[in-house]
């Protein structure tokens, strides 16, 4: 029953306090504002008004976020106005704020002030005995400086606010402090009693609809319906429970294993005198939920597996961070783009980290629309110095009311399917060993979810084994592991995913230069040079953690003239593709030991010029988008190997394995299996059936295993590259890099 949204605004700085007490006690003067008045949209991001009003450089270019560091640390006035209509005068009138980023002091009219924390709980004010129904009603909101909280470095048991902590500077991001109303604002018209929140699910066939009311509610009338045809329809007390049949359901199944129909349920809500007092409408999909623990799982493990409508899925998953910095400024086109990329990629999972936000409904809904499972975290993460979940009252009052707004509202979301305590929380014994439920705060947010939520996993948090890292030692205890997050070497990278012995990677991945379109963008043209994090403090300001000359480029390749810097960006391109794809592969060999991956990361919320994303902040793949596109098909064939680099004389050593995701043992057994070795001028020196064999010789500076499988039906082909050195020549083939780019570039353009 929204009547108005409130989108345009004007916005001011103040220094503290001023924008409250804005009169000087000596004279009496109007405190002007540290800033002038500008235009704002809502939702929106404070940094985003100013930028367009020309008060702040481009934060994204340079070094220019430190200029406006200053941003956070003041107050902010939002104020709009705007005219209800006289015929609203029956109805009552609610003022609501979705997301307020952070501390707020809120007035209207003539209504006594309301003061509001926390980003992720929304204000729903009853404003209706101060509305001037048919005269201009004015709204203003003063945002408080920001808290001063941690970043990535400090102690988690010390967190005492329920604010995205990344802009606080993460090792993907800088320090940009976010304020502002980051969500819709809008007035709404309810009669007596007004929908609160919504639980709907999908049970033993039938839709099921209950609803929490605001006031005195009569009955709830419910609709469902599939492509406009009526499906059913239920009515009953507002305090009850709905249940629509439905006949031949048309079930929801993830990206790759079948389709997304969504069906549009509309309830409407009347009250004791049989009028109409508030409505809702939603896009439902049909599927059931179940969870078990991976083959030969010991019964300490936690039931990773998902069955979607009695299906395994193995899950393809990527982690993403919020898409900007600038987040409240992120519209549904740019999510739109983001959640495309990944389903052609063939992803089916989205992690949604606990460093950043509770995403939105726009994310939601497309999620729903496009087959991408969601793990959604709580707002907590590590530190670094100590990683135990904060336990302070007023910690666990903020962390509680989030959870209890979170979970009513996305768990009407089709895609929704994990619930997780937060990012890399760990015991207070190690830093490196995950919380468990036994944890006062973690056990909290788990009755939460089970009250409220009870069809969904939840986990203490991720990584969520026994262990927090991969150690082939102890199989039995690597569970839901974190890392790595480098490449671990030509030969140790082989080794360590060739061994692994991980039931999940709910967080690891590989670094690697960004586009050289971004960084044309980015960087000034002194600063378009090869260098490194140490010796270039601009390249340092986007993305220290992220060198990948000094440890890998150079050993590999050689070193390189500063004027190379585009072939530099090709050769850490290929290198984060190939580290990516066999680890993702290796651990798919493993199905239904383990479960899935989940990349760190698929996004960057500002622009880097290294780091471990697949798509660059403009949402332009990286070449590693490519290479785990194709790790992820669902008819793929892979090859185990032990190396990158090879001398002639050696002994190669192949199996080639067939994935076909629509069997049940993800195994392709019947399939004609063909793999050729081409020498570098691309002629065939060997041909194997299978598994096999071969003496590295007469290949010149790099080999190639071509393996392909075809089914009759069915046909996939995976090139591997390798190369050869000698005493004479001992670094890779740079040029091999270079041609084989644009070939594979050549051929994703047929």
């Amino acid at each position: 029953m929204i009547f108005l949204y409130l989108t345009d605004w004007q916005l001011a700085g103040f220094w503290p306090y001023t924008a409250i007490w804005n009169r000087s006690v000596e004279t009496g003067a109007i405190h002007g504002g540290v800033t002038p008045s500008i235009p704002a949209k809502v939702p929106g991001s404070i940094h985003k008004d100013l930028l367009r009003a020309g008060l702040i450089e481009d934060p994204y270019y340079e070094m220019n976020s430190l200029l406006c560091e200053w941003v956070p640390q003041r107050w902010w006035m939002y104020r709009t106005s705007c005219v209800i209509p006289e015929d609203l005068r029956c109805k009552r009138i609610r003022l609501v704020f979705r997301g307020i980023d952070y501390k707020a002091h809120i007035f209207f009219n003539d209504m006594p002030k309301v003061v509001h924390e926390g980003m992720y709980t929304h204000v729903v004010l009853d404003v209706t005995q101060y509305v001037k129904f048919g005269e201009e009603n004015v709204v203003q909101v003063v945002l408080e400086s920001a808290p001063d909280e941690m970043g990535q470095i400090g102690y988690t048991r010390e967190t005492f606010t329920q604010k995205a902590r990344f802009t606080y500077k993460w090792d993907f991001g800088t320090r940009m402090i976010h304020l502002g109303l980051y969500d819709k604002v809008y007035f709404e018209a309810v009669g007596g009693a007004a929908i609160e929140s919504s639980h709907i699910r999908y049970i033993d066939g039938k839709v099921t609809y209950a609803a929490e009311v605001d006031g005195e509610g009569g009955r709830l009338h419910a609709e469902l319906f599939f492509n406009g045809e009526h499906v059913g329809s239920a009515e009953g007390e507002s305090t009850g429970l709905l249940e629509i049949p439905v006949e031949n359901p048309k079930l929801w199944y993830p990206n790759g294993y079948g389709e997304q129909p969504l069906y549009d349920l509309s309830v409407k809500l009347y009250d004791k005198s049989g009028e109409l007092s508030d409505s809702r409408e939603f896009k439902v999909g049909l599927r059931t939920l179940s969870y078990e623990r991976c083959d030969g799982a010991n019964d300490a493990s936690l039931p990773y597996l998902v069955r979607v409508n009695g299906k395994r899925i193995y899950l393809k998953g990527v982690n993403i961070t919020p898409l900007d910095h600038m987040y409240g400024a992120v519209t549904r086109e740019r999510y739109d783009k983001m959640l495309r990329l990944a389903k052609d990629a063939g992803v089916n999972l989205i992690r949604v980290w606990g460093g950043g936000i509770i995403e939105s409904e726009d994310f939601y809904d497309l999620c729903d629309r496009y087959g991408i499972m969601v793990w959604q975290e709580f707002i907590q993460s590590s530190s670094g110095i100590d990683n135990t979940p904060s336990e302070k009252p007023e910690f666990l009052k903020l962390i509680a009311a989030t959870a209890e707004t979170a979970v009513k509202e996305k768990r009407n979301h089709v895609s929704l399917t994990y619930w997780s305590g937060g990012n890399e929380l760990f015991d207070p014994s190690d830093k490196w060993i995950p919380a468990t439920f036994e944890n006062k705060n973690l056990a909290m947010l788990k009755s939460i979810v089970d009250r409220l939520d009870p069809d969904r996993l939840m986990l203490p948090t991720s990584a969520s084994g026994p262990l927090g890292s991969i150690d082939p030692s102890r199989p039995e205890d690597n569970h839901d592991v974190h890392g790595p997050w480098k490449y671990a070497g030509v030969e140790g990278h082989y080794k360590l995913y060739n061994t692994s012995p991980a039931q999940l990677q709910s967080e690891f991945g590989c670094d690697g230069m960004t586009n050289i379109e971004a960084l044309r963008t980015i960087l000034s043209p002194k600063n378009r040079k090869v260098t490194t994090m140490a010796e270039n403090f601009v390249w340092r300001h986007h993305g220290e953690w992220w060198d990948t000359y000094e440890y890998r480029e150079k050993p590999i390749f050689g070193e390189l003239a500063e004027d190379e810097l585009e072939l530099f960006v090709m050769l850490s391109q290929y290198m984060q593709a190939e580290g990516i794809r066999y680890a993702v592969e290796a651990n798919r060999r493993r199905a239904w030991q383990n479960c899935g991956s989940i990349i760190w990361q698929f996004n960057e919320p500002w622009p880097n010029v290294s780091c471990t994303c697949l798509v660059d902040y403009y949402m332009q793949p990286k070449f590693a988008y490519w290479f785990f596109r194709d790790a992820l098909k669902s008819f793929h064939i892979s090859m185990r190997y032990d190396k990158l680099v090879w001398r002639e004389g050696e002994i190669f050593r192949g199996l080639p394995f067939v994935h076909d995701d629509t069997r049940e043992d993800a195994r392709g057994e019947g399939c004609k299996v063909t793999v050729r070795i081409h020498d570098s001028n691309k002629n065939v020196l060997a041909t194997f059936d299978g598994d096999f064999e071969w003496k590295v010789e007469g290949t010149g500076r790099v080999f190639y295993v071509e393996c392909s499988v075809t089914d009759g039906m069915r046909n996939d082909t995976s090139t591997y590259m390798f190369f050869v050195v000698d005493d004479e020549h001992p670094y890779a083939d740079r040029q091999a890099v270079v041609d084989f780019i644009a070939e594979y570039k050549k051929c994703e353009c047929k």
